[in-house]
């Protein structure tokens, strides 16, 4: 399906691909993985096409099949031609085939109603002829179905029914990738391409687009740093590592299994063949001067030779994060106490926004937590409150000898665009001896040498999430609250902060939507949803069971109540309560049938009206009879877009 032979890649002076090749089959799920700064990203915008892809120096080639569509989902995107649309209709403009086609038969059922037409005329009968075929392809490619497909994908991916008519310049950067992403799973691409697709989504519709992915029918290529997502729905991976695509047949667990082996067997032959290197020379020193022995030690030599030629060192990856958090004199047994603290903001229209109603809760030492919640729960807003960054109403008691450290979401906004990493260490640092450990930290966070000189405008976003974690190093606490903190780490440098976090002996609240990063950490879970807060006891792992069974339970309620509702009458006599609006229960076969005969009365009574206006006499008749027969046309469509709807309702 897709294929890329013998390619080199490099950006400027800086070679990211040398000579390598790989290939995407037709249902390959693949995981594409590798260090910050490998390429994953480059790769894939080239792959997507070549616009924007000037500054990109290549050679090799790629080859795909003539059915091969290809989606793009980047990490930022710019909405500058779309911000007047609604949420609605931009999803809608995801086949724009179809969307071109809903406005080209709005327009012609105008002019086949504009009163001053000429029935008889040759224009006319055009027009119908027009106005046929275009209803016929708007049905052939699924138009009837067309927004109701995207109000499914809009609804997954978290919008409400409000949303679908906000416009798009509504919308903050994160919705508006929602709103992208949206687009491109209408399109149905046969090669899609995602770069980081979990980094805006919440916990609901993160469960919802794994689902959706799962069942794909095509290929697609996933990055990111969420190994619970990739272990999900990849069966393929393929590693960027010393500028060579390296393919293994498995998830993410897999690939890190087989490429330990992988060093192991490689690491294993190469400590062989320097033995027997050894052994080789030993002979020829010893013998290359005998008269007896010069042929032997001849072959020798040039066996020798041949493995000297051959032999190579397989490279290990060493860079690495590993570092401690400085100590601090331990808190008292409670570190804080909430009582009915509350939040709220005055919104734009001037409502009242209630994001947090009545909190208690007590943190005790030790304790780790999660906090969790869809995007706009107020998360961000109670770690701040938590910090000491928020006004509130209620009462907050921290404990003895509290010391809290707290790393916002967005903490690199906060770093000095026009400092050096150095230059802003150092004055972050609160002690002499603090700055005395600037470099020492640094360098575990793979900034040593001149690297440390370079600007904090110039570094890629994980660059500076790594110098904004390096920060908060340089000053003890008891207490750290961390909001997102893995953001635009990759594997490594997350499995090192996990590493780091595991021997800190502090109390630690963190908001994350890594399920991995959570489910190594901590021993509890804060869910915050409609500005209450309920606290489970366990894991990450065990919060997600329990709560998976409460939304099953709930399910399982709401369709008992549903039958409930929709139960036939008992007696003749209720009979006259039963309004037309009362349907049966869902996966109710004789409904389903019935609504199935319909359809196939319909779909027959639409084609008869097809084959009756595309007769020539059709035209000759009266301007009455040929609007009749649109009209009945028309309403035969919509009839069939409800039926169909209906009958999708009651399958699922």
């Amino acid at each position: 399906m897709f294929e890329a032979r013998s390619l080199s890649l490099s950006v400027g002076t800086k070679e990211l691909l040398s000579d390598t090749s790989f290939r995407i089959g037709d249902r390959d799920h693949v995981a594409l993985v590798g260090l910050n700064g490998t390429g994953k990203t480059t790769l894939l915008r080239l792959i997507s096409g070549p616009a924007g892809n000037s500054a990109l120096i290549t050679t090799g080639q790629f080859m795909k099949s003539s059915d091969t569509t290809i989606g793009y989902l980047p990490q930022e995107i710019s909405f500058d031609q779309d911000l007047e649309k609604t949420a609605l209709q931009y999803a809608l403009q995801a086949n724009s085939r179809l969307f071109e086609l809903s406005g080209k038969i709005s327009r012609l059922e105008h002019e086949l109603a504009l009163p001053d037409q000429d029935y008889e005329s040759r224009a006319y009968h055009e027009l119908i002829e027009r106005f046929s075929e275009a209803m016929h392809e708007f049905d052939h490619l699924g138009g009837y179905t067309m927004q109701s497909n995207a109000e499914k994908v809009l609804a997954g991916l978290g919008f409400s029914e409000i949303d679908f008519h906000k416009k798009v310049k509504a919308f903050s950067g994160g919705w508006q990738m929602r709103l992208h992403l949206t687009r491109l799973l209408l399109q149905n691409p046969t090669l899609l391409l995602l770069d980081e697709p979990t980094n805006h989504l919440d916990i609901d519709s993160l469960r919802w687009l794994e689902n959706y992915l799962a069942n794909y029918e095509h290929s697609y290529i996933i990055v990111s740093h969420d190994r619970f997502f990739l272990d999900k729905l990849t069966d393929k991976t393929l590693e960027i590592a010393f500028r060579r695509i390296n393919e293994y047949k498995g998830n993410y667990s897999y690939y890190e299994k087989e490429k330990a082996e992988r060093y192991e067997l490689m690491m294993g032959k190469y400590e062989n063949d320097l033995k027997k290197m050894e052994e080789l020379k030993a002979f020829v020193d010893r013998f290359r001067y005998k008269a007896t022995k010069a042929r032997q030690a001849q072959s020798r030599l040039r066996q020798m030779e041949k493995l000297e030629q051959n032999l190579e060192c397989p490279e290990e990856d060493l860079s690495h994060i590993s570092f401690r958090f400085p100590k601090a004199a331990p808190s008292g047994r409670e570190v804080m106490r909430l009582e009915g603290v509350r939040k709220s903001y005055i919104l734009p229209d001037g409502t009242k926004k209630q994001v947090l109603n009545g909190i208690d809760l007590e943190v005790m030492r030790g304790d780790r937590i999660a906090i969790v919640g869809s995007n706009g729960a107020g998360k961000t807003t109670f770690c701040k409150i938590l910090a000491g960054q928020l006004d509130f109403e209620g009462e907050l008691a921290m404990g003895h000898n509290v010391s809290l450290n707290y790393f916002a979401q967005h903490q690199t906004e906060n770093l000095s665009a026009e400092k050096s990493i150095y230059e802003e260490m150092m004055d972050a640092a609160p002690t002499s001896e603090a700055q005395k450990n600037v470099r020492d930290i640094l360098g575990c966070f793979l900034f040593s040498g001149d690297a440390v000189n370079k600007k904090i405008k110039v570094l890629s976003g994980g660059e500076k999430s790594r110098v904004a974690l390096a920060r908060i190093l340089l000053q003890a606490s008891n207490l750290l609250i961390m909001d997102e903190p893995t953001n635009h780490l990759d594997m490594r440098s997350k499995e090192m902060l996990i590493d780091s976090l595991e021997n800190y002996d502090g109390t630690l609240l963190i908001v994350s939507h890594d399920r991995y990063f959570l489910d190594s950490l901590v021993n509890k879970v804060i869910e915050i949803k409609g500005g209450m807060l309920k606290l489970y006891l366990g894991t990450y792992a065990e919060y997600l069971e329990k709560s998976e069974r409460l939304i099953e339970e709930e399910q399982r309620k709401l369709q008992e109540e549903q039958k409930k509702r929709q139960a036939p009458p008992s007696s003749p006599g209720q009979a006259k309560t039963v309004t037309k609006k009362t349907v049966p229960s869902v996966g109710n076969k004789k409904k389903i049938e019935e609504i199935e005969k319909k359809i196939n009365l319909l779909e027959k009574k639409k084609e008869s009206l097809e084959t009756l206006m595309a007769e020539e006499d059709f035209y000759r008749k009266s301007s009455e009879e040929t609007s009749g027969t649109l009209e009945s046309y028309h309403t035969a469509c919509m009839e069939l877009d409800s039926l169909f709807e209906e009958w999708e309702r009651h399958s699922s």
